[in-house]
């Protein structure tokens, strides 16, 4: 099963998801809808990027926004990096800048012009959790993340999402994962895209089961692919890693 990633970005505008994916605090995830900007930095502006971000990210800190999000790197597939905020609801999308922000507005509106300076191109996508296909969320933001982005048939897009209810979100469960974040793309993609999340510690992980063949074992998690495999057109796995120094988060979640 093979989908470049970055082919979902420009021809989705999509996602890790990051699809694509993505995931900060536990009280960000009760939020479930999900905007993800990605970026494709100029390869010799990329200390450039990231000093803007902090720069940015200063100006939020010092005015105590809470308009948080986590910025993440793809290290698999192309270089892109993901930022993604929650919302609880669609009007939140409406809200505008943050008011404890008017004062500083100027220099923000300077800040993202150069950011987006240094960018080949941007996209965005707005996916949106299933909590009841999902497990609860964690209070840890993962160093790595697995993100599953699928491409669901879609005279069979029922039929999968019945089988992550009864096979795959089990499992999950059965494996004792910290993370499985299940999301259906909204806006920016195609409305048979789906993505999952899965957290890992690091590399080592793959020398091991992963994911939910933790839950199910080898012929398990082959017989699963049985299942899965007339259920969809394509599918892609690739690696994220969270990037603290660029995120702008609570205290006690920016670790």
């Amino acid at each position: 099963m093979g989908l470049n990633l970055r082919k979902l970005v420009c021809q989705s505008v999509l996602a890790l998801a990051v699809a694509a994916a993505l995931i900060t605090t536990a009280d960000a995830q009760s939020n479930n809808i999900r905007s993800i900007t990605f970026y494709t930095v100029k390869p010799d502006r990329i200390g450039d990027f990231q000093a803007e971000i902090k720069e940015y990210n200063a100006i939020n800190t010092k005015a105590g926004s809470t308009h948080y999000n986590s910025v993440w790197v793809s290290l698999t597939g192309p270089r892109v990096y993901a930022r993604v905020m929650y919302y609880s609801k669609w009007a939140d999308l409406d809200a505008g800048p943050d008011p404890k922000l008017k004062d500083q507005e100027a220099d923000l509106v300077r800040i993202g012009a150069r950011i987006t300076d240094c960018t080949e191109s941007w996209s965005r996508t707005i996916e949106e959790i299933q909590p009841d296909l999902s497990l609860p969320p964690s209070n840890d933001v993962p160093k790595l993340i697995r993100v599953l982005v699928t491409q669901v048939r879609p005279d069979k897009y029922k039929e999968y999402l019945n089988l992550v209810k009864t096979d795959i979100l089990p499992a999950a469960k059965k494996g004792e994962l910290k993370v499985y974040q299940f999301a259906e793309t909204r806006y920016g993609g195609p409305n048979t895209q789906v993505s999952s999340v899965v957290a890992m510690d690091g590399w080592g992980d793959l020398d091991g089961e992963v994911g939910i063949q933790k839950g199910l074992g080898k012929d398990g998690y082959q017989a699963l692919l049985e299942k899965v495999r007339p259920l969809i057109v394509q599918a892609e796995v690739n690696e994220y890693r969270f990037l603290p120094d660029l995120s702008y988060l609570p205290a006690t979640a920016a670790k």
